[in-house]
């Protein structure tokens, strides 16, 4: 009996690994080994973590969809949770879910610039914006009183 669902993982693991395939190996190992059908697995995004975790200060951030017999879950995340290179994973149905949204671009994958400031913190370099510094009227808003009429 077929009944396998679909579910969304996030998972989040050491970023000192640049090779995405080396880093995503722990998370195929474990769903191919509990018999899940991988439908996407992509990088999420690079952070730095609001505190230390098991020692680290940055993590990557990856987003999976699979299927797997729901009876299943509970052992992978199990299986999950012994390995040491997964420092944190939550994973949730998602039944109705479009191929689109599966396959949508993460903000990893639609490669904004990074810079790196005097302190070393990363900042999101600015997108260049067509018109930037132009004003324009915000439907709602409320006129400024101090402007002559």
């Amino acid at each position: 009996m077929d009944n396998k669902r679909t579910y969304e993982a996030m998972f989040l693991l050491d970023s000192g690994n640049p090779d995405f395939n080396a880093v995503s190996e722990p998370i195929r190992t474990v769903l191919e080994r509990r018999g899940a059908e991988i439908l996407s697995i992509k990088p999420w995004d690079e952070r730095k973590l609001a505190y230390e975790i098991r020692g680290r200060k940055r993590g990557l951030y990856i987003l999976t969809y699979f299927l797997i017999d729901p009876r299943m879950v509970v052992e992978v995340e199990h299986d999950f949770k012994l390995d040491e290179r997964i420092l944190r994973v939550i994973i949730l149905r998602r039944d109705k879910i479009s191929e689109a949204k599966i396959h949508a671009e993460t903000p990893a994958t639609s490669a904004p610039v990074r810079t790196e400031d005097s302190e070393g913190s990363d900042e999101v370099a600015p997108a260049e914006v067509e018109g930037e510094g132009d004003a324009e009227e915000v439907p709602g808003a409320v006129p400024d009183e101090t402007a002559e009429e």
